[in-house]
């Protein structure tokens, strides 16, 4: 049996190799792959297979089953080529902050998540957002690991503009020039901030790790807490910071209600998948970032179809191998078509 493992970088990462030992404990060779790897004419993958813990190549058909990326589908013609043979881990990118956030409010489940955002190109209309709620989080709808990500203030004497750990008071005409020069362009997205800061004011969020398991629902390999250490904004621990298990981090910031807090948590970990999954046609992996306020209310920070694996690595890989063995069961003995309709009904 084989599985394709596509990703939109050449060399295999640590974690592919892991995966691959992995997945061989069910038989199941694990065939690395960039998306140009596909030559549609022959309908074969140029790929490579891990033979004695080396990467060597080995030209393969179009496996049953593809696991692949989000950032795999700026390539459309091979996609599309895939799409017509193969069952796709997703069908669809989960697209930007602002759509992921607009699925959910129209459908309304968990609307009591969400954090009024608005997506504004004009400043009269940026400047009246920031108005009604006074301390504002500018994010690049389409940004990745914290970065541009800019908190806005009202104060007495200006406005305070906040990016990494350095901070800025302008006036109002500086407001609205940085505005025009660095948001405006980059197109972004702008929400109330939430304070989701520990006792020692540094802003940390919950990341639930989503895999889908050996029976095809969704597993949480771990919960993990990011703290931005010596960051003002984010908690995102690429741009300098550190992690914590999730229940001791409760207990030492939230001693009044840290189990509720946990409960609550755990409860967004088995619903919201499903959610999201059901919206955007996303199958297999997921990383969900909540904010905690000092009261213990949860707010969805953004919702992550590309998560990353430094953390809890084996694990994750474990589950996958899992569910590569589910899903080759499930399109043996049906016929993919069937299995998509299922997978994504």
């Amino acid at each position: 049996m084989q599985i394709c493992f596509m990703r939109n970088r050449r060399k295999p990462s640590k974690y592919a190799r892991l995966l691959s030992k992995a997945a061989k404990y069910y038989g199941i060779d694990l065939i690395y792959c960039h998306p140009t790897d596909i030559n549609t004419d022959k309908e074969i993958i140029h790929g490579k297979i891990l033979r004695n813990n080396k990467w060597v190549p080995k030209n393969v058909s179009i496996p049953p089953f593809i696991d692949l990326s989000s950032y795999c589908y700026k390539y459309k013609k091979e996609i599309k080529f895939l799409k017509e043979r193969s069952l796709l881990s997703s069908y669809g990118r989960f697209g930007s902050k602002e759509k992921v956030y607009t699925m959910l409010e129209r459908d309304g489940e968990f609307k009591h998540l969400l954090i009024p955002s608005q997506s504004v190109h004009h400043f009269e209309a940026f400047y009246s957002f920031l108005n009604e709620h006074k301390e504002i989080i500018a994010k690049p709808k389409n940004g990745q690991k914290g970065e541009g990500i800019f908190l806005i203030s009202m104060e007495k004497d200006g406005y305070l503009i906040t990016y990494e750990n350095q901070e800025k008071l302008v006036s109002l005409p500086e407001l609205k020039v940085f505005f025009e020069n660095r948001m405006n362009s980059k197109r972004y997205l702008f929400q109330k901030y939430i304070e989701s800061k520990s006792k020692t004011g540094d802003p940390f969020d919950c990341r639930i790790r989503l895999e889908k398991n050996g029976i095809g629902e969704w597993s949480v390999p771990i919960y993990l807490i990011r703290v931005g250490t010596n960051q003002k904004v984010v908690s995102n621990v690429a741009q300098g910071g550190s992690v914590s298990s999730l229940t001791p981090f409760l207990k030492a910031n939230y001693e009044d209600n840290w189990k509720e807090i946990r409960d609550s948590i755990k409860q967004v970990g088995k619903t919201l998948p499903y959610k999201i999954e059901y919206l955007s046609k996303q199958a297999t992996s997921m990383g969900i970032d909540l904010g905690i306020d000092k009261h213990g209310e949860l707010y969805l920070f953004e919702v992550n179809s590309a998560p990353g694996v430094e953390f809890g690595t084996g694990e994750i890989a474990s589950i996958k191998a899992d569910y590569y063995h589910y899903i080759l069961n499930e399109i043996s003995s049906k016929p993919i078509q069937q299995v998509k309709e299922i997978q994504y009904s």
